[in-house]
């Protein structure tokens, strides 16, 4: 069959099937270049991301041990996560090629805008600093990003990023959730800020 014939013969296929296939090809083609397929798979995820369940909170205390996590900030000065719980702390493992971490970065950061004052975030990154900042500076936005300098209780561990963290003043684990998660709902902020 020459390719005359073959197109003469596609063309009689229904016009749903043609769109089907074009749409196919071209997310076969975005899936084949590094960045576009972050940022596509980005968006898709953004579209099915859901809000934390805080009706679903624990109240979990934490061990001694949970609170000498270090973590170090893109000048050098290193920190401790106990020293941290003057405020409600939202610890998040994080990073840029991941396209669930890009696809909840909108929400982190509305989250930090509207509540920022009332709580800690802390971004802890396993690539370099000054890579993830120009990342950050790419998208336009700014997040406190830190270094993970020791490791991590296993109540404060996960194979899976993005996971988060959030931690009340008392040193209790309120909530665990992994996965690209719509931090910036309005039932979740005013959770966050009634700690």
């Amino acid at each position: 069959m020459n390719i005359k014939n073959w197109f003469n013969k596609y063309k009689k296929r229904k016009k749903s099937a043609i769109i089907s296939d074009i749409i196919l090809v071209a997310l076969i083609i975005v899936m084949l270049i590094p960045s576009w397929r972050r940022e596509v798979g980005a968006l898709m995820v953004r579209v099915i991301m859901t809000s934390p369940d805080v009706e679903e909170t624990v109240q979990q205390p934490l061990p001694q041990s949970a609170f000498t996590l270090a973590f170090a900030s893109p000048d050098g000065q290193v920190y401790q996560l106990g020293n941290m719980l003057d405020k409600p702390v939202l610890l998040t493992y994080w990073a840029t090629w991941c396209h669930h971490c890009v696809a909840e970065l909108p929400a982190l950061v509305e989250l930090q805008e509207k509540a920022g004052n009332d709580f800690h975030l802390i971004v802890l990154v396993n690539e370099d600093l000054d890579k993830v900042q120009a990342f950050l500076d790419q998208k336009g936005v700014q997040l406190p990003i830190y270094r993970q300098k020791s490791a991590a209780h296993e109540m404060l561990y996960s194979k899976k990023i993005p996971a988060s963290f959030l931690i009340d003043t008392q040193g209790n684990l309120r909530l665990k959730e992994t996965g690209a998660t719509k931090w910036n709902s309005g039932e979740f902020i005013s959770f966050i800020k009634s700690l």
